[in-house]
């Protein structure tokens, strides 16, 4: 599914996830979204605008002296597309292509 969110913390070169909140979310609450890709290096900001392709996937952790089950979703993001960064000023500017990645 395509999300619209917003980058809410910085993103260091050895990040594999990034901190979001999603547009339309009532609560604002930030969701932890682990990426197939480096967000350092696909230039992903603190403030800009993004569609996130998002799947999820589940974890069952079974607690071994209950028997007792937990469940986690994560939310994984296979590909990303900038809409809307406070940082660039050119009114003429588009986000980059595939083959300029």
């Amino acid at each position: 599914m395509k999300l619209k969110a917003i980058i809410r913390e910085d993103v260091k070169p050895s990040d594999k996830t990034i901190i979001v909140e999603f547009y339309g979310d009532d609560k604002n609450q930030q969701f932890e979204v682990k990426c197939l890709f480096s967000p350092f290096y696909l230039k992903m900001k603190r403030w800009e605008t993004w569609i996130l392709n998002i799947k999820m996937e589940s974890e069952v952790f079974t607690e071994p002296k209950t028997g007792a089950n937990s469940y986690f979703t994560h939310l994984l993001c296979k590909k990303a597309e900038l809409i809307n960064s406070p940082y660039i000023k050119d009114k003429n500017w588009e986000p980059p292509g595939e083959n300029d990645k």
